[in-house]
């Protein structure tokens, strides 16, 4: 049977251990040389095109990038897009990011990097024995915000709410994606709703 690739959530790279080269680890590897990217870093690290990229920023998904040049909050919620978006519509995705975050910076709980980075450790232990369970999520998540320090009352338990609902989605397309390898291994016909690119589309829902 054909055996599912273990990747970062929102990239194709694939790695052993998500909770030790996840999040914060890979970020710091990405921008090791220097303090921003290219696009075509981006297309290397999402598996996504240029065009499908460029959009997301045209449609103001993204913040439009300094003279080309994206920084690690642009990746980030590349990221976070990417990784959500086989199982939510892109417009729930940014209503769970307002619900989180609001619209403006003073209103933050925390940057979508350390964002990111608190999801791969969630879900990294849950796919870890390769059968994910959410039913352990609750104390894993308060296991993982133990040093936490809320700016404001109630931000805590938004960010909980928030994680536990990105931590499903993802958990929800692995066991998709391990469901699609067992057809592959039998020999059925591709996907219609996996993209060209990096195994995504754009879904009409989203557009």
């Amino acid at each position: 049977m054909q055996t599912q690739k273990l990747c970062l959530p929102g990239t194709v790279f694939e790695v052993g251990d998500i909770v030790r080269e996840g999040g914060h680890a890979f970020f710091n590897k990405v921008f090791y040389v220097s303090d921003h990217i290219m696009l075509s870093h981006l297309r290397e690290i999402t598996g996504l095109d240029a065009m499908a990229l460029q959009n997301w920023v045209k449609r103001k998904w993204v913040p439009n990038p300094n003279k080309k040049y994206y920084t690690r909050a642009h990746l980030a919620r590349f990221l976070i897009i990417n990784m959500l978006r086989e199982t939510l519509q892109i417009s729930r995705i940014f209503f769970l990011l307002r619900y989180l975050n609001g619209t403006e910076p003073e209103d933050a709980v925390i940057s979508e990097e350390d964002l990111y980075d608190l999801v791969c450790r969630c879900y990294g232990r849950l796919v870890a024995d390769g059968d994910p369970s959410i039913g352990s999520l609750d104390a894993l998540i308060e296991e993982v915000l133990a040093d936490y320090e809320e700016p404001a009352g109630g931000a805590k338990r938004r960010l909980v709410t928030t994680l536990k609902i990105m931590v499903s989605a993802c958990c929800a397309a692995y066991v998709k994606g391990r469901a699609d390898a067992m057809l592959d291994g039998l020999g059925a016909p591709p996907d219609r709703q996996t993209a060209k690119h990096g195994g995504h589309q754009e879904r009409s829902s989203d557009l």
